[in-house]
């Protein structure tokens, strides 16, 4: 009976594994990808054999692609890693500041001291930086995209409905950090093209990979012509991540085509341009619509800043571009820090332009404090917290 429902199980399995690498190795001939998983004959078996063909395949670079932006493991067990910041830590840093300096928003008009604006400065580097790490280990990135771009529009929704049914005129509500985060999936996206086309393989060599790994329910999974990079995610992973399967698969069974190429690119570079082509199209409603007090124009307006993920309606504008540079250099030798250059580079130039945002450098600090943990999951916590504390603070303002 054992035997019977193991076969069953490694049926479903493969014919599970098998249904998505169809969807990964992409439309016509330009590659192929396929998936075999078989039943473990023991957990303990299992899980030996697992680790030791893992490290004999995957080799030193998996180590290094499957870590976080400095090179440290992600997927390491957050017990091993006592010093240092895990991804939790940082981001409740930078909600702690992030309040701060949201009641110097709501209260300047009452009296509220300019220097509490200070601690606010580094808060959309830190939540850039841990919006790479999210966007690189998440299971799904197609997903995280779209519950970023659900909760932008409800936080535009949210700051529009505050505004008319409480009318404070002693702030102006523009706070929606999800459509910069959002507007940055959509810039590392791209990086992800633009890494596929060009990655090295062309003629074959070291471009297919074949790493047995341990899923989640102690059976071993073979990932073949998948690719290095989605072999190393499932090995980080202890599963498949299709979506980095998905981006890899054409460009790495057998070599990268000349099309997959031009594909991946022009994929690239249309994600990349969107968010400024979104804001070049909003320019026409925002200048018929100036100075007017109400009318379909107007109400189109209001609904592009709710819906428009364009780049000129973002809260940090173009230091948005700072996310797809972080993710950019994730991988690279000493990427941390050359992280924190880039935004020691940014700030600097705040700095010549006599503006606060200088303050930014702060944040590395932090971010050179990671420890590559993820630490405590409260995966909705800020998803919920922001626009929460954001209405609370707005309503206590108009009352006092």
């Amino acid at each position: 009976m054992e035997h019977e429902t193991a076969k069953r199980d490694s049926t479903y399995d493969a014919q599970a594994a098998r249904q998505q690498v169809s969807q990964l190795a992409g439309e016509g001939n330009e590659a192929k990808a396929s998936v075999d998983v078989k039943p473990a004959p023991s957990s303990l078996e299992a899980g030996n054999r697992a680790d030791r063909e893992t490290r004999a395949n995957a080799g030193p670079e998996a180590g290094r692609a499957a870590a976080g932006p400095a090179g440290e493991m992600a997927s390491a067990p957050s017990r091993h890693r006592r010093f240092g910041l895990t991804t939790f830590d940082i981001k409740m840093i930078g909600v702690v500041l992030m309040v701060v300096d949201h009641v110097h928003q709501m209260f300047a008009s009452q009296g509220a001291p300019n220097w509490l604006d200070w601690f606010g400065r580094p808060v959309a580097t830190l939540f850039f930086f841990v919006s790479v790490i999210g966007f690189s280990h998440t299971h799904s990135k197609r997903t995280y995209m779209v519950r970023l771009y659900v909760c932008m529009a409800l936080m535009g929704a949210l700051d529009f409905g505050l505004q008319q049914v409480v009318g404070y005129d002693g702030a102006e509500l523009v706070n929606n950090i999800f459509r910069d985060l959002f507007i940055g999936t959509l810039f590392m996206a791209a990086v992800d093209c633009f890494e596929a086309a060009f990655k090295k393989g062309g003629n074959g060599e070291s471009a297919v990979s074949d790493v047995d790994v341990r899923g989640g329910d102690g059976r071993i999974g073979s990932v073949h012509g998948v690719g290095d990079r989605a072999a190393e995610s499932a090995a980080a992973t202890g599963g498949f991540d299709t979506d980095s399967a998905a981006m890899y698969a054409g460009a790495h069974a057998g070599g990268v085509t000349r099309g997959f190429r031009v594909r991946k690119t022009l994929e690239g570079l249309l994600l990349f341009a969107l968010p400024f082509v979104l804001s070049l199209a909003l320019l026409p409603f925002m200048a018929q619509a100036n100075g007017t007090e109400s009318g379909a124009m107007l109400w189109t307006l209001r609904a592009l800043t709710v819906l428009d993920p364009a780049i000129l309606l973002a809260e940090n504008t173009v230091m948005v571009l700072l996310i797809p540079v972080m993710y950019a250099l994730r991988n690279v030798r000493h990427g941390r820090i050359w992280q924190c250059v880039a935004i020691a580079v940014v700030a600097a130039l705040y700095a010549l332009a006599g503006q606060t945002q200088w303050m930014m450098v702060f944040a590395v600090i932090p971010i050179l404090l990671y420890n590559g943990a993820k630490g405590r999951g409260d995966k909705y916590f800020f998803y919920v917290f922001y626009p929460a504390h954001i209405a609370a603070l707005y309503v206590l303002a108009s009352i006092l």
